[in-house]
């Protein structure tokens, strides 16, 4: 006798780091997840969306499709709002009255001012390119006036390029590596946000809702604890990191230097995030052992 039919998520932009943990993730969670990456759905062509709508009948779309290049986003501003503004419109009124859309958004709606952790209910001012554009994302979905949840997350690291891959394959080069310390934030595995993704949906979560690991810690600690890690696990050779102020390492784009997301709404939604180090060791005994999450 068969089971009750899981339930499907269609999940864009499935070749990233979020989309690739979830995938990997689904059938231990009891979802029956179906990926497309940019080139199989492009998020800003309507037609393509209602197909794939059409074809797949999803009771959950899944948006991690975006232009998450920080810096090329100043360059590419315009290319930037149309898949990080428009795109996510587009997608949300198409699920009006037939899915569920998760939109992944970002702490970089905010300025990186606020002395305190920084809940769902804060006026974002954005301060770059990309988070202009990934406000003007979260803006569109709640106009769509769809069932949504908009969901804030930062410092993803994850399978495929990123920040904590960055340092290792530094540290394999034998690389001075010189790491910014005034900026703070909490470091958030993928595959720990996939889990209370799928969790929040059951829970019927909606509107704005914060999630990333517990603690706070820099682009310093983040680094030297996971080059500390690593030779534990005999991945990398110890490398000196050393701090350095975000002046000292000019980027075309500004970085928050204080974004950290406050989590007392997934909290009392009874969603629980591990702490950032913990998650940072489980990613990195994944990365050794060739898995996605």
């Amino acid at each position: 006798m068969k089971g009750p039919r899981a339930e499907r998520w269609l999940v864009t932009g499935a070749g990233g780091q979020l989309g690739r943990s979830l995938l990997a993730l689904a059938p231990s969670l009891g979802i029956d997840a179906v990926g497309r990456t940019h080139e199989e759905l492009d998020i800003v062509d309507a037609v393509a969306v209602a197909h794939a709508l059409d074809a797949l009948a999803p009771q959950v779309v899944l948006n991690c499709a975006a232009f998450t290049h920080v810096d090329r986003c100043e360059e590419r501003s315009q290319e930037a709002m149309r898949v990080n503004g428009e795109g996510p419109g587009i997608l949300a009124r198409a699920c009006v009255q037939r899915a569920l859309l998760i939109h992944i958004s970002t702490e970089y709606v905010f300025d990186g001012e606020s002395h305190r952790p920084i809940d769902e209910s804060a006026k974002p001012s954005p301060r770059s390119a990309y988070g202009r554009s990934k406000l003007a994302g979260e803006e569109a979905v709640r106009e769509a006036q769809g069932e949504h949840l908009i969901v804030r997350t930062q410092w993803v690291f994850g399978p495929g390029p990123c920040f904590v891959r960055t340092i290792l394959a530094a540290a394999r080069r034998g690389e001075t590596l010189r790491v910014v310390e005034d900026q703070i934030g909490r470091p958030t595995w993928t595959a720990s946000l996939a889990r209370a993704l799928v969790r929040a949906a059951e829970l019927g979560a909606r509107g704005t809702l914060h999630l990333a690991c517990e603690g706070v810690a820099s682009w310093y600690d983040l680094a030297r604890a996971a080059l500390i890690e690593a030779e534990k696990l005999g991945l990398d050779p110890t490398v000196e990191v050393r701090p350095a102020a975000t002046a000292e390492v000019p980027r075309p784009a500004v970085r928050p230097a204080y974004a950290v997301l406050a989590l007392e709404r997934a909290r009392s939604l009874g969603i629980e995030m591990p702490y950032w180090r913990d998650a940072l060791v489980d990613y990195l005994s994944a990365e050794r052992e060739g898995r996605d999450a």
